[in-house]
């Protein structure tokens, strides 16, 4: 049986003039506090994780551990900063990101990389305010991606660099109408199953 292709865009319509283009202050402040809320998260997760070997290892005398403000801020920055290095170096685009469709890319449009990727990563972490700068700059390119040599663009559908338009749409291997079955452009009701006795 020999199959069809058909290509449907994943992207709206709406939306296809702006891929490639600087994404806004806007949509970088809102993927970055999605990151900030799992990065919350992840911390949270590891607290809970360490609380619970400290209970299995000391049972009845078992206290939640406290946690100084300075350690759980230490915490938190080095998983965000991890978080955003790995996230960026290995697909461009962190959780967040992806949600509202920008990607982190060098001036070539190519993922950035490691050493890049974590001097952003502790700009921004460090740093958060001086995003705003991409509402001034001309480019809408934050000092962190100044400093690094890199731009956050629209992508929604993951393009890298030489890759056409079409890399936004989606192709589906279709099987063709069965030749003994008249298509009426009717379906059939299925059988019921679930009558009373």
């Amino acid at each position: 049986m020999t199959t069809g292709r058909v290509r449907f865009d994943t992207v709206p319509a709406e939306a296809r003039a702006f891929n490639g283009r600087p994404a806004g202050v806007v949509t970088r402040t809102v993927a970055s506090v999605l990151d900030l809320a799992l990065t919350v998260l992840l911390v949270a997760g590891g607290y809970l994780a360490i609380s619970g070997v400290w209970f299995l290892r000391r049972g009845a005398d078992f206290h939640f551990p406290v946690v100084s403000f300075p350690v759980a801020y230490a915490a938190g920055f080095v998983t965000l900063v991890a978080y955003f290095t790995v996230c960026w170096a290995v697909g461009g685009r962190t959780y967040g990101d992806r949600v509202l469709g920008v990607r982190v890319c060098t001036l070539d449009d190519l993922d950035p990389s490691i050493a890049r990727s974590f001097i952003r990563a502790v700009l921004c972490a460090a740093f958060p305010l001086l995003l705003v700068w991409a509402a001034v700059d001309g480019k809408q390119r934050s000092v962190q991606d100044l400093v690094v040599r890199t731009r956050v663009v629209y992508d929604w559908g993951g393009t890298k660099s030489g890759a056409s338009d079409d890399a936004i749409g989606m192709a589906v291997d279709v099987a063709p109408a069965v030749p003994h079955e008249p298509d009426d452009g009717h379906a059939e009701p299925l059988p019921r199953f679930d009558r009373e006795r």
